[in-house]
């Protein structure tokens, strides 16, 4: 996304219940990922939020899907899990094959029995057995093996700030050209030992 032109910011948002937020500025998209995500939640975030600034920057909803979010999910979904190159591999849809799955395409065993569920490989009923498997095991909010998916870090805002501090501008410098009070920079906006690591 960044090699494409997108600005991607990852930034601590202070709640779990936004993952991400997107918008074109004059002539740049910007999209901005919460930090407390997961890396397979962040990838599927990039992937939703590219949808809507492909397809609704000027207001276009497909007739047929007139909900945007879905629409925007529909993008993430076939942009990251082809159709053409996952549906032979959705044949099982067990814990361990999603789990390996999860491994393979990045993202979330959630997400992709979803992909099986919207492709008409699963039913109804699979879907709700699934998701009772996974809240009995207490996977609904956190799966396993998150910590064997790469970890995807946007690069572009952070090489810039690491440009502008190698130029001698200050936290209030960066507090002034960004609009943002003096003690309320962002970590995006910190040279690298201010910042802090956030939960994920």
């Amino acid at each position: 996304m960044e090699t494409a032109g997108t600005i991607v910011c990852e930034l601590d948002l202070g709640t779990h219940r936004i993952d991400g937020l997107s918008q074109w500025v004059s002539d740049y998209p910007l999209v901005i990922v919460n930090s407390w995500s997961s890396p397979s939640r962040k990838r599927l975030t990039l992937a939703h939020e590219l949808g809507h600034l492909v397809m609704h920057a000027d207001g276009y909803v497909d007739d047929e899907m007139i909900d945007v979010e879905a629409q925007a999910n529909e993008f993430a979904a076939e942009f990251l899990m082809p159709e053409a190159e996952i549906r032979h591999q959705l044949k099982t849809l067990k814990l361990p094959n999603l789990l390996a799955l999860k491994l393979e395409w990045g993202v979330s065993m959630q997400a992709i029995f979803e992909r099986a569920f919207r492709l008409g490989l699963a039913s109804g009923t699979d879907r709700q057995n699934f998701y009772r498997q996974i809240s009995r095991k207490g996977w609904r909010t956190e799966e396993p093996e998150e910590d064997r998916v790469p970890v995807e870090s946007p690069r572009l805002v952070s090489g810039l700030v690491a440009q502008f501090r190698s130029a001698g501008l200050t936290n209030d410098d960066f507090a002034d050209l960004t609009g943002y009070a003096r003690d309320a920079v962002p970590d995006v906006f910190l040279p690298q030992s201010g910042r802090h690591l956030s939960s994920v």
